[in-house]
C-alpha cells in the first residue's frame, strides 16, 4: 500500500482545516494511501519530524500557507526525501497553491487532486543556503508578511497585505542593488524586487504572467525609484499584469542570478522565501530543475 504523510498547521489562517481533517483521511484512504498524520505545534517541530521520518512514503502534505509549505519543502530537500509535495492551502497566504489552482474554500478537491491524479515536475529555488518553491523577495515591501499582526492577517485575509503595504508608503525610499545574472549586471535603485517561480506573490497573480514551474529558470521582477504617486500608477499596471515592458521595471528570465545590496546601512537586509524570513545580502539564487514533483491542475 502507499503511504502518505499529512502534516498540518492547526494555526494557520482561520484555524478551520480541523473541521475537514476526516474527510480528508477518508478521500486519501479510498485513493489506496496508508495515512500517517502529523499535527505541528510550532516551526522547529515540524522540521525535525521530517527529519527523523522514514523516507519511504510516497507523498508528503503540507496543509498551512505559503509559510507552511516552505517549512515541509526545506526540510524534504534538506534531508533527501523524494515524496512527492501535496498541498490543502489553509493559510491566509496560499500564493503557490492559488497558482497550483487549489483553493482554501475547497478542500475536498484539493484532497482528490493528490488522491487521484500524477504530480508532476517543478523547479525549486535555491537562495544561499534556503530553499523555496515560489518568491524569493527583497526590498521595502518584504517585511510585509513577517511582522503583520496575526489577528489582522486572518480577520481581513489578503486586504490585511494591502493595508500594511500602503501603511509603509510615506516610508518608501529607494534601495541601491547590484544584480548580475547569466549576461549581464545590472545597478539600480529598487523599491523592491522578486525572483518567482510561479506567476504571482503577495496575493498579485499575475506578477510574472509568463512564468512556468517548470521552464529552468526565474523571472526577475524589480521595481525602479519612482513618484509615489507614478508608484502608484504602475501598480495597477502590475495588478492587471501589464507591466512588464514598463519603464519603470527590471525584468529578465535566468536561471542564476547573484543580488546584492549596495546600502550598508539598510535596516532590514533579510530577503524573505516564501513569506518567511530568508537569508541576508548578498544573495544567490540558482534554479534547480524539476527538484521535485506537486500535485496541482497546472
Amino acid at each position: 500500500m502507499k503511504k502518505l504523510k499529512l502534516i498540518y498547521n492547526p494555526f494557520s489562517g482561520d484555524k478551520s482545516f480541523k473541521y475537514n481533517l476526516d474527510a480528508c483521511i477518508k478521500m486519501f484512504q479510498e485513493g489506496g494511501y496508508d495515512v500517517h498524520i502529523f499535527r505541528s505545534i510550532n516551526t522547529g517541530d515540524i522540521e525535525k519530524h521530517i527529519s527523523e521520518m522514514d523516507k519511504d512514503y510516497d507523498v508528503v502534505v503540507a496543509s498551512g500557507g505559503d509559510g507552511t509549505v516552505n517549512i515541509v519543502l526545506n526540510a524534504m530537500m534538506k534531508n533527501g526525501i523524494k515524496s512527492a509535495l501535496g498541498i490543502i492551502p489553509s493559510g491566509t497566504a496560499n500564493d503557490f497553491a492559488t497558482y497550483l489552482n487549489l483553493t482554501s474554500n475547497n478542500v475536498e478537491e484539493c484532497c482528490k487532486i493528490i488522491a487521484e491524479t500524477e504530480p508532476r515536475d517543478t523547479d525549486v529555488g535555491l537562495a544561499n543556503d534556503t530553499y523555496f518553491i515560489n518568491v524569493c523577495g527583497g526590498g521595502i515591501f518584504m517585511n510585509v508578511s513577517q511582522t503583520i499582526d496575526t489577528n489582522l492577517k486572518n480577520a481581513l485575509g489578503t486586504i490585511a497585505y494591502y493595508l500594511k503595504g500602503m501603511e509603509q508608503l510615506a516610508n518608501f525610499s529607494p534601495i541601491p542593488f547590484r544584480v548580475t545574472n547569466s549576461k549581464e549586471t545590472i545597478e539600480e535603485n529598487l523599491y523592491f524586487f522578486l525572483v518567482l517561480n510561479s506567476a504571482g506573490a503577495g496575493s498579485f497573480g499575475r506578477l510574472a504572467p509568463d512564468a512556468s514551474i517548470s521552464d529552468g529558470v526565474f523571472d526577475f521582477i524589480g521595481v525602479k525609484a519612482k513618484p509615489v504617486h507614478e508608484l502608484a500608477l504602475l501598480f495597477v499596471k502590475i495588478l492587471r499584469g501589464e507591466h512588464i515592458n514598463d519603464s519603470g521595471i527590471v525584468y529578465f528570465k535566468d536561471s542564476y542570478m547573484k543580488i546584492e545590496c549596495l546600502k550598508d546601512d539598510i535596516k532590514d537586509s533579510e530577503t524573505d522565501v516564501d513569506g518567511e524570513t530568508g537569508p541576508g545580502f548578498p544573495v544567490t539564487i540558482k534554479t534547480i530543475p524539476k527538484a521535485i514533483k506537486v500535485f496541482g491542475k497546472f
